[in-house]
């Protein structure tokens, strides 16, 4: 006994630690988050003991109607008392924008101001508010029919005509100002944007944000996402694409970038995809986009991806197809705790790799040559901070 008190102080006097006082390592994941688009609220009930068993906060789609839905506060008391953080994702209706943006930018401030005062005055626990900031439906109805087409000049039109340096501007003060508005009422405020809008941001150029109205790079989010889901590519390509930009996310955006992962499951059934699909006139091209991952394993090897490129937020889409889907909500969520950071050789897919930095490269440098608008149109870009 005296031996052994012995060799423990000689060992704290030389600075070595026992194995025992040695911190555990930190989670791979720092926050794991699942995105809810259509379920009803009463159908996401069950699902809080198995989102809590995973750590796993909820992104809840909250409309205007929702305000007036009784199932709505008995929801989020509910994931109050099972330990499910909730944030609330503002959606507009489709004729009104759908998304944060330019066009929207009333729209949302009603809403998000509105749904801040319904929530402190019933003392409902909701952490944050997320602002997707994406092209709207209907500008993005116009997009598609152009490339259906196969018109690039109408696709140049109608991408010249949202282009508007001042109006931009102001609109980004505006978001800046109704971000400040939350906070100042106790809510973080967190974004989500389309991937391509890091291809232009790595090479200076706000302007793409501007013809898609939907302002990210100038505003001071509390954290940032990037929407990188696999749609109709192979598990090497995905996982390519998301070496690509969670790369570029931790780059620009550093602790405060997330992805958005997925698709889970199986999206073709959910009725408001059909809507999409009507508004969009695309068929069945729309629906080959919506069947997601159907193996678990694939889930794993995605989130390993991210992690090992630094970003340590991983939102999952979504809670809609992994309940419905033959693996189930839980072997998801399971999956997604279980990855671990790869390392670069685990990661690393030369080809494909190649094929998204030459991809993006030709959308930044396609998109200034046809309409003419770079940092010399629309200034020099900046990362707002918090």
């Amino acid at each position: 006994m005296k031996k052994a008190r012995f060799f423990f102080g000689l060992a704290v006097l030389c600075g070595i630690q026992p194995a025992c006082a040695e911190p555990p390592p930190p989670p791979a994941i720092e926050r794991l988050a699942m995105w809810c688009e259509f379920l009803p609220y009463g159908d996401i009930l069950p699902c809080l003991p198995v989102l809590a068993r995973y750590r796993c906060d909820l992104i809840l789609h909250v409309e205007r109607e929702s305000l007036e839905d009784p199932s709505l506060p008995a929801l989020l008391r509910a994931a109050e008392q099972a330990g499910v953080g909730v944030d609330a994702w503002l959606l507009l209706p489709y004729d009104e924008h759908l998304y944060v943006g330019q066009a929207s930018m009333a729209a949302t401030r009603r809403l998000a101001l509105e749904a801040a005062d319904y929530f402190t005055r019933e003392g409902l626990a909701v952490r944050s508010f997320v602002f997707d900031c994406e092209p709207s439906p209907l500008l993005g109805r116009e997009l598609f029919a152009a490339c259906l087409t196969l018109s690039p000049r109408q696709l140049v039109r109608i991408l010249k005509e949202q282009l508007d340096p001042d109006e931009f501007q102001r609109d980004v003060q505006a978001l800046n100002e109704l971000i400040a508005a939350l906070r100042g009422k106790g809510y973080g405020v967190d974004g989500a944007a389309n991937r391509a809008f890091l291809d232009a941001q790595q090479r200076g150029n706000v302007a793409l944000e501007d013809a898609l109205n939907a302002p990210v790079s100038g505003i001071g989010w509390d954290a940032l996402s990037f929407i990188t889901y696999r749609y109709q590519v192979s598990q090497e390509s995905y996982v390519g694409m998301l070496n690509r930009y969670a790369t570029l996310a931790k780059r620009f955006y550093g602790p405060r970038a997330a992805m958005d992962v997925g698709l889970i499951g199986d999206y073709a059934d959910i009725p408001q995809n059909a809507e999409r699909a009507a508004l969009f006139g695309g068929g069945d091209l729309f629906y080959n986009y919506l069947y997601g991952m159907r193996d678990t394993r694939d889930l794993e090897q995605a989130v390993g991806t991210v992690l090992g490129c630094g970003v340590r937020r991983i939102n999952l889409y979504a809670l809609d197809g992994a309940v419905t889907s033959v693996a189930g909500l839980e072997s998801w969520l399971k999956a997604a705790r279980r990855a671990r950071p790869h390392s670069f050789w685990k990661r690393w897919t030369p080809a494909a790799s190649l094929q998204y930095g030459l991809l993006g490269a030709l959308t930044e440098k396609g998109f200034r040559w046809c309409t003419g608008a770079s940092r010399k149109t629309h200034g020099e870009i900046y990362v707002e901070e918090p």
